[in-house]
């Protein structure tokens, strides 16, 4: 846009509502103000709905609502403001004939108009009031005799409940504009207009495929100035870009990518193809590292904290502390380009960055940190609005907790009014993606495989990353990353009583896990290598395994992790001491704890795997009590499963999905 001619102010036309609110200024600025009668708490209270009202920066509000707004402010049930609130009332009544609305806006000039040196007008010409009646009055002045007749009609209609009279466009026609008597410059020609692209993102937020790239388009083909080539155009390609790209339509991403970036150099625009280049950038390859943006004068700096998030891809292998200094870079590259005026402080890019860091600190496992930064963002972040770090934030965190087998509290979080509410169907399709890994993982660990294939796998929402060996042993054909395939092949063959043969992925598993810093996944490797010693007579040495990681894992972030090493410890300990008492009475508490882990987990085959070795232990001690005791829980536990095994049906899980799916529709229907 270098060079060319820019366009002139926006062209002011009456609107209905500008009557009322010439009213309210001629009533309590010259009718009530001069006499100095009005309440002062009043008066500050309509200065501040008509500085809102007339800098017209929020959508203009009905006869029947301004009215409402002077009857509710203070000291509104004074003699002198029940007076003001009656004339306002009766200012549509008294503009019913065309003579009285000419009358009216001729009588506006005394307001803004000096009559002399001494006495000064009520409202200066270049304050917010003064200019606003003036330029109203202008415009009054330009209407043709047809044109005060349609404005006259326009406000009847609309104090009588119209939202629509006379807020149509104008239509700027050298044949046809008769409207206006006389006709300036911006006039004779349309000049671009901020609805279309309001409908764009309107369409956007809806999910329209129709109406939302139309409005785009039709917004970039207008009039922004007088040349041929509007130069805009690879705007509304990058804008389509993002489009396709937030709903994983990466081949039509890149096949307009292309075109944008070709649009940008012919037009000169190197900030707009800065952005091209980096969203080329995000688009999956099959290259076995990372395409990461070079720090440039136009790279924004959320495309460096982008470029956290495919390092932190466990198909990398790469290493977090190579996240956490490309986050450094992302947060240095922000406070430059704040401090050099590039951009303005925001909340969501500053919340950006601790969202990164709650993340990176989970991966890493300090989830106390982790849990920190995650309420340092919920605290900036507004409720009920489309943001992607608040909407992140709260996914983690509940699928946490749903982890630690608090599936209540986590999809209460999921669907409480303030994290769905207000959000783009793009952004409710990652939500709803939320609510059902959180529903698959409870109904995986309760071992309902009849219903999660008859009900849960049929609604699994199309934009899914869903792999079933995230919760299942299966030998489906889609594998996982390479660190959690190996874990995943040792835990598979653990399963099946060949634990030796899964030694060599189980190795590599835990070299890759220390390498990149992921210390969960290398506690429970450590915790596997321990289990699978068992089988070579090595209990001593699986049990000082064991113990060098226990401290971090009774903390309890990890529950799962937390039960498996309990009964692993258990068992060495019972085979360290060849079923000693002394043994048998060391292990006892190791097998409780996990046994009430995997119980508040739902994860039935576990525990009764816990409580078959509990009632041998209860018998060789002797405790016959305790021995028919947690026999009793272990019947229980496998009545519950084989129950839940064979029920096709969840009420409390189908109860969460409808409602998922009548929120769905609240927020396609706006």
């Amino acid at each position: 846009m270098d060079g060319r001619v820019t366009p002139p102010p926006v062209h002011h036309v009456l609107r209905p509502h500008h009557i009322d609110l010439i009213a309210m200024l001629l009533l309590i600025f010259k009718e009530y103000e001069l006499q100095k009668t009005l309440p002062k708490d009043f008066l500050l209270y309509m200065y501040r709905v008509l500085l809102m009202e007339t800098s017209e920066v929020i959508e203009h509000r009905s006869h029947q609502h301004m009215l409402a707004m002077v009857k509710v402010a203070p000291n509104a049930d004074t003699p002198v403001v029940q007076g003001l609130i009656g004339a306002l009332e009766n200012v549509a009544t008294q503009l019913r004939a065309l003579d009285q609305l000419t009358n009216f806006f001729l009588s506006t000039p005394s307001i803004f108009v000096e009559k002399s040196d001494d006495q000064p007008a009520v409202l200066r010409r270049s304050s917010m009031f003064g200019f606003f009646v003036r330029r109203c009055f202008v415009s009054f002045i330009k209407l043709s005799f047809y044109g005060v007749i349609q404005l006259q009609k326009d406000y009847q209609a609309w104090v009588n409940g119209s939202s629509h009279a006379g807020y149509g466009p104008i239509e700027k026609d050298m044949l046809t504009s008769d409207i206006w008597l006389f006709k300036t410059s911006s006039d004779l020609k349309s000049w671009a207009r901020p609805e279309p692209f309001e409908a764009w993102e309107k369409g956007l937020a809806t999910g329209d495929d129709i109406i939302g790239p139309e409005n785009l388009r039709r917004y970039f083909e207008q009039h922004f100035h007088e040349h041929n080539d509007s130069g805009v155009r690879q705007h509304a390609l990058l804008n389509l870009v993002r489009m396709h790209y937030t709903r994983k339509e990466y081949p039509a991403a890149s096949k307009l990518l292309r075109e944008a970036i070709a649009v940008a150099r012919t037009s000169g625009d190197r900030i707009t193809l800065q952005h091209c280049i980096s969203m080329l950038h995000r688009l999956p390859s099959l290259n076995e590292t990372p395409v990461l943006n070079e720090i440039q004068p136009d790279l924004h700096p959320l495309e460096v904290l982008f470029d956290v998030t495919k390092l932190l891809d466990p198909q990398y292998g790469q290493p977090l502390t190579l996240c956490f200094e490309k986050l450094t870079e992302a947060i240095a590259l922000h406070n430059h380009w704040v401090d050099t005026k590039q951009a303005m402080p925001r909340d969501a890019d500053i919340c950006s960055h601790n969202a990164m860091q709650a993340v990176l600190w989970q991966t890493l496992g300090c989830y106390d940190l982790a849990d920190v930064e995650e309420s340092f963002v919920l605290s900036i972040t507004r409720a009920e609005r489309d943001d992607p770090n608040r909407l992140k934030t709260l996914i983690n965190r509940s699928y946490r907790r749903a982890r630690n087998g608090l599936y209540p509290e986590a999809l209460a979080l999921l669907l409480h009014p303030e994290t769905w509410r207000g959000l783009s169907l793009d952004a409710y399709h990652q939500w709803a993606e939320a609510v059902w890994h959180i529903l698959a993982l409870r109904t995986s660990r309760r071992g309902q495989r009849r219903f999660f294939d008859d009900f849960l796998l049929p609604r699994r929402p199309s934009s899914s990353t869903f792999v079933s060996k995230e919760y299942f042993f299966d030998e489906s054909s889609t594998s996982l990353p390479a660190l959690n395939m190996e874990l995943h092949e040792v835990m598979n063959a653990r399963r099946r009583g060949q634990a030796v043969a899964a030694i060599q992925p189980l190795l590599q598993a835990l070299w890759q896990a220390e390498f990149q810093g992921r210390f969960p996944l290398y506690r429970l490797g450590m915790t596997l290598l321990a289990d699978v010693g068992l089988e070579f007579g090595m209990s001593e040495h699986c049990q000082q395994l064991i113990l060098g990681i226990m401290p971090q894992i009774l903390s309890g972030q990890e529950m799962e992790h937390r039960a498996f090493a309990n009964h692993t410890l258990a068992r060495c300990m019972i085979a360290s001491t060849d079923s000693s008492k002394a043994g048998l009475r060391n292990a006892l508490p190791c097998l409780l704890m996990a046994e009430a882990d995997y119980m508040s987990m739902s994860m039935l085959e576990a525990t009764s795997e816990v409580q078959q070795l509990l009632v041998v232990v209860y018998h060789n001690l002797g405790m016959t009590a305790e021995e028919e005791g947690a026999f009793e829980r272990y019947m229980q536990s496998t009545k519950l499963a084989q129950a839940f095994e064979e029920n096709p049906a969840d009420p409390e899980a189908t109860r969460v999905w409808d409602t998922v799916t009548e929120i769905g529709k609240s927020l396609a229907s706006r």
